[in-house]
C-alpha cells in the first residue's frame, strides 16, 4: 500500500510539471523580445564558424546564416569562417548575400589548417577573433536561425538587464526527418521549459549556444582562449567566468539536421552526457519529474496486477499527450508515425538517465571525451 501511495505522488509530481511546462511555454511568444531603440547603439560582431559541410554543401546552415545577415546594420558585421575545402560551395552563398543585402558587412575567413584545440568550435572563434571590430560579440551556431528584429532586441536585453552576458533560449519548428525527433524531443519538451523557468527565477550561471552576445573587453579580461578550448561544454563554461547571465526575450530556432539514426543517437546521448557532467544534481533531480520509472519498476515486481498495467500505460500517454502539445504550441508539427514513436521516447528517455551515470565517453567530431575537459590539456 505504501508503494502505491509513494508512486501516486511521484505521478502527481511528474502532472504537476507537465502543466508548469505547459503554461511556460504558452504565455512565451516564440518571436517575443525587447521593445524600443537604444539611444547609443554599440557595435556587433556576431562569429558564424561553419563546420566541415561536405557533400551536402552549405543547405543545412544556409538559412541560419542569412536570418543574421539580413538584420545586419551600420554598426554590426558577420564574421562567418569557412574551410578550405568547402570555399567552392560557400562562395556562391556569399555573392547572392552580398547581392541581395549590399550594405551588410560580411566578412569570409577559411582556412586549411586543422583544429588546433580539443573543442572544434573554439578553434573557429580564436580564430576570427582578430577580425571582429565590434564592441560586443555575438556567438551563435551555425544551424540556428534567428527571428526578425533579433540583432536589435538582443543589443537592448544587454544594455537593460545589466549582466556580464546575455544568452538566448532556442526551440525546434520542424521535424524534417524520423531520426529529428530525439532532438526536438529533447530540446521542446525537456531542454525549453526548463530554460523558461529559469529565466523567471532570475540570473544564471550557464551559457546556450544558440546565441551568447557579452562585452569583447569583458571576454579579454575574464576568459582564457586556452581553458574554454579544452572544454566540451563551452558554452556553460563561458558563462561560468562572464557571470552573472541573463536569459534574453527572444527565442531562436534550432533547426535539425541529421545524417542517420547512429548520428542521431550519438548527439541526444551527448547532448544528455554533457549535462550530467556539469549540473550532476539538477540532471539527478529529472528522476523527480520522470514517474514512469517508478511503474516500471512496479509493473517488474507485479507483472500480473491490472492496475501496474494500467498506470504504467496511462504515465506513458500522459508524457506523449504534453510532448506533443509542446511541439504543437511551438508550431513543430508531429505526424502520426511521430506519435507512435513517442511512446518508445517515454521508455527511452529512463534508460539515458539511468545509462549518464555510467562511464562512457561522448563521441564529438571523431575524438571520444571521458570527461567535460579534454584529458591532454
Amino acid at each position: 500500500m505504501f508503494s502505491e501511495m509513494l508512486l501516486a505522488a511521484w505521478s502527481g509530481a511528474g502532472l504537476i510539471w507537465w502543466v508548469m511546462a505547459w503554461r511556460l511555454v504558452a504565455m512565451t511568444d516564440r518571436q517575443e523580445g525587447v521593445s524600443g531603440e537604444s539611444p547609443a547603439r554599440r557595435s556587433i560582431s556576431v562569429f558564424k564558424p561553419l563546420p566541415p559541410l561536405g557533400a551536402g554543401g552549405l543547405q543545412a546552415e544556409a538559412a541560419g546564416v542569412e536570418s543574421f545577415i539580413s538584420q545586419l546594420d551600420d554598426e554590426a558585421e558577420l564574421l562567418l569562417g569557412v574551410h578550405e575545402a568547402d570555399r567552392a560551395s560557400v562562395e556562391p552563398f556569399v555573392e547572392r548575400m552580398r547581392r541581395e543585402y549590399p550594405h551588410a558587412r560580411i566578412e569570409v575567413i577559411h582556412r586549411s589548417k586543422p583544429d588546433d584545440m580539443a573543442n572544434p568550435k573554439i578553434a573557429w572563434q580564436r580564430l576570427l577573433a582578430p577580425q571582429a571590430r565590434g564592441d560586443l560579440w555575438l556567438w551563435s551556431d551555425a544551424e540556428i536561425v534567428a527571428p526578425a528584429g533579433f540583432l536589435r532586441s538582443a543589443r537592448l536585453d544587454f544594455e537593460r538587464g545589466g549582466a556580464a552576458m546575455v544568452t538566448f533560449p532556442y526551440a525546434v519548428r520542424a521535424i524534417p526527418s524520423p531520426q529529428a525527433l530525439l532532438d526536438a524531443l529533447f530540446i521542446n519538451v525537456e531542454f525549453y521549459p526548463g530554460v523558461l523557468l529559469l529565466r523567471k527565477l532570475g540570473p544564471v550561471d550557464f551559457g546556450l549556444g544558440a546565441g551568447m552576445l557579452f562585452s569583447r573587453s569583458e571576454f579579454e579580461r575574464c576568459v582564457d582562449w586556452k581553458e574554454l578550448g579544452c572544454s566540451l561544454a563551452d558554452d556553460f563554461v563561458l558563462g561560468q567566468k562572464l557571470k552573472p547571465v541573463q536569459i534574453g526575450r527572444s527565442v531562436l530556432t534550432a533547426q535539425i539536421h541529421e545524417a542517420g539514426w547512429k548520428s542521431a543517437i550519438l548527439h541526444h546521448l551527448r547532448w544528455n552526457k554533457t549535462v550530467c557532467w556539469n549540473r550532476p544534481v539538477g540532471f539527478a533531480a529529472r528522476i523527480l519529474v520522470l514517474p514512469l520509472t517508478g511503474w516500471l519498476i512496479y509493473l517488474m515486481l507485479h507483472p500480473v496486477q491490472p492496475i501496474a498495467w494500467a498506470a504504467f500505460l496511462g504515465m506513458m500517454e500522459l508524457d506523449v499527450f504534453f510532448a506533443a502539445a509542446l511541439c504543437r504550441r511551438l508550431d513543430c508539427p508531429l505526424k502520426a508515425h511521430h506519435l507512435w514513436a513517442m511512446q518508445l521516447w517515454s521508455l527511452w528517455r529512463i534508460f539515458v538517465w539511468i545509462g549518464c551515470w555510467l562511464p562512457w565517453p561522448v563521441n564529438w567530431r571523431g575524438q571520444l571525451w571521458w570527461k567535460p575537459r579534454w584529458t591532454s590539456c
